[in-house]
């Protein structure tokens, strides 16, 4: 068995779980707020930084130099959509503490194994990849978000997407991990939908 099946094996439920409660099912209802939007893109453009960051970082690394692939990063793109959604707010909004419980995570990762962080990329990138387009159209026609506040959801530095998806998968499989590391990393899959769900059960809780 391969390892992008060994890791859609056992982290199926938490994936689900990520894609189907918390803050992200209210948006999908059309039952949030543009207001409430802005916020959930706040937190996520923190963990995009850590992320991206953690990536660049580490570009010599001999298995995270293989996903140093700048046409995922979104940190820049939100901060653009963010400027334009709430303003000089911005430098006033304030991260909820289950995102900077994921940031301190990547921090250790950084400093410990950073071959890890390609778990957190894998679960962040490809979830863009298969989701942007569904939830752009939802902002736009449900919500009435202009596209000026939609660059998070642009990917047109790809192609063809399901290439790309497969291409990635390809090189997850092909990082050659020990036994030990590569039971880490489906750990850390699984620490990343938990990071998600969390940071979108907590906004949740603090709208209501």
């Amino acid at each position: 068995m391969d390892l992008i099946t060994k890791i859609r094996k056992n982290t199926s439920a938490l994936h689900k779980a990520t894609e189907s409660s918390g803050f992200i099912k209210r948006l999908s209802d059309i039952n949030a707020s543009n207001e409430s939007y802005a916020e959930y893109l706040f937190n996520l453009s923190a963990m995009y930084k850590a992320i991206e960051d953690t990536i660049e970082n580490n570009s010599s690394n001999e298995t995270v130099r293989n996903f140093v692939t700048k046409e995922l990063f979104r940190y820049e793109l939100i901060q653009k959509d963010l400027k334009f959604l709430v303003g000089d707010k911005l430098e006033s909004m304030e991260l909820l503490p289950s995102t900077l419980a994921f940031v301190d995570k990547i921090k250790e990762i950084n400093k410990y194994e950073p071959e890890l962080i390609v778990a957190y990329a894998y679960t962040r990138f490809l979830a863009d990849l298969f989701g942007g387009r569904t939830f752009a159209k939802l902002l736009s026609e449900k919500y009435e978000i202009s596209t000026d506040a939609l660059n998070y959801y642009n990917c047109e530095g790809i192609d063809d997407i399901r290439t790309y998806v497969m291409n990635y998968a390809s090189k997850i499989n092909n990082m050659n991990l020990s036994k030990e590391l590569e039971d880490k990393f489906i750990v850390e899959v699984n620490n990343a939908y938990i990071y998600n769900l969390a940071i979108s059960s907590e906004l949740e809780a603090k709208l209501y």
